[in-house]
């Protein structure tokens, strides 16, 4: 608190009285806790209003006695000063940086083994759900591909898993400007029947004509290939008996990279054609098939891509001793193979993720059904 001795001079400064010559009484300030001074409150003066002199002469005396020393610095307020040090600031400034300071202290007991039992659980979970994707999902997922591959082997045009293969298809397949006209007829792997005329390309006027008739057809042995490996695929199902309980992972992996690798070649004998050279395309038993022959320097080919049908005609010229080939091909889509191209996806997708299931399992060396101890898991 603030003691104030001698006449209220600030309450009421109309009541001072003259005196003879003499100076007034000076009005002394002190402070009854040091620690902690009591400021007094701001007064409000109206603009252009001064100080009274007897204000004006005790001020610089009052603002020297309300400074004090902090412990880290001094800090000076005077009346009309808003400015306070903060000492709990400054504390909590201190205690972060020597905390940022402190080495990082080890794991308790307590919590080694709550980390333990964590870890332990997790395995056992793991365990419990790897034995339930060897009985229950691998079988589902096996049922699930012979369904889809069955369906496939039914859109095949070839004796295949039940299906009789008597399907016969017609397809007419030009290059413009009537450089090449084709009309084939497509039954199973073969074609039975087809009428060719192309234009030769060193006499423009000359058409070449040519046919392939029922006695001799022209065999298109990727459609067969492909049968054989979607065959392949759905005994490596059949072989696995539906009561089986595997018991390991390595015999899941096995079946299905079995599964896989028929599934893969079966649609890479459809999408990729294997290209003959021209001089084995030449010497071929297809070519021999045609009736009449074609010259010496001419060659046709068939064979699909993907979902379509191709027919390509060749001319040789001897060019400065080099042989040399043009060519002109036409294409046609086949419906059924767009069929089974997409039964083939997704076969393929639908082994791949439960492979991918299974080859986390795969990471532990000595998961085995039956275990349900974090011992039995071998990082």
């Amino acid at each position: 608190m603030l003691k104030f001795s001698g006449s209220n001079w600030f309450a009421k400064p109309h009541s001072r009285k003259k005196t003879n010559g003499t100076k007034p009484q000076q009005a002394s300030v002190s402070f009854a806790d040091p620690e902690v001074p009591e400021v007094p409150p701001r007064t409000h003066r109206r603009k252009g209003r001064s100080a009274s002199p007897l204000q004006q002469r005790h001020q610089p005396q009052f603002q020297q006695q309300v400074s004090w020393a902090s412990d880290t610095s001094t800090v000076t307020e005077s009346l009309g000063g808003d400015s306070l040090f903060s000492r709990q600031s400054s504390f909590r400034q201190s205690v972060a940086s020597s905390a940022s300071r402190r080495p990082p202290q080890p794991l308790s007991r307590r919590a080694r083994k709550i980390m333990a039992d964590t870890e332990k659980e997790e395995a056992v979970n793991l365990q419990v759900e790897f034995e339930w994707v060897l009985h229950e999902e691998v079988h589902s997922v096996l049922k699930q591909l012979h369904a889809i591959l069955v369906e496939c082997a039914h859109r095949f045009p070839v004796p295949l898993y039940g299906n009789e293969g008597k399907k016969q298809d017609k397809f007419i397949l030009t290059a413009a400007p009537e450089q090449l006209k084709c009309v084939v007829t497509l039954t199973g792997d073969s074609i039975t029947h087809a009428d060719i005329n192309f234009k030769v390309q060193r006499q423009q006027q000359q058409t070449q004509r040519t046919t392939i008739t029922q006695d001799y057809p022209w065999k298109i042995q990727q459609v067969q290939d492909a049968a054989n490996h979607l065959q392949q695929a759905i005994n490596h199902i059949d072989n696995v008996d539906g009561s089986y309980h595997f018991k390991t992972s390595d015999e899941v992996m096995h079946i299905l990279g079995n599964i896989l690798g028929a599934l893969q070649r079966g649609r890479t004998s459809l999408v990729v054609p294997r290209k003959k050279p021209i001089d084995e395309l030449m010497k071929s038993r297809n070519m021999k098939a045609l009736s009449p022959n074609l010259p010496e320097d001419l060659a046709i080919s068939f064979y699909i891509q993907s979902h379509k049908l191709i027919f390509v005609a060749y001319q040789l010229t001897n060019f400065q001793g080099t042989m040399k080939f043009d060519s002109c091909q036409a294409e046609c889509s086949v419906p059924w193979l767009n069929e089974v191209l997409v039964l083939f996806t997704v076969a393929l997708q639908l082994c791949q993720q439960l492979k991918d299931k299974i080859s986390v399992f795969s990471q532990y060396k000595d998961f085995t059904v039956g275990s349900r101890s974090a011992s039995a898991l071998s990082y």
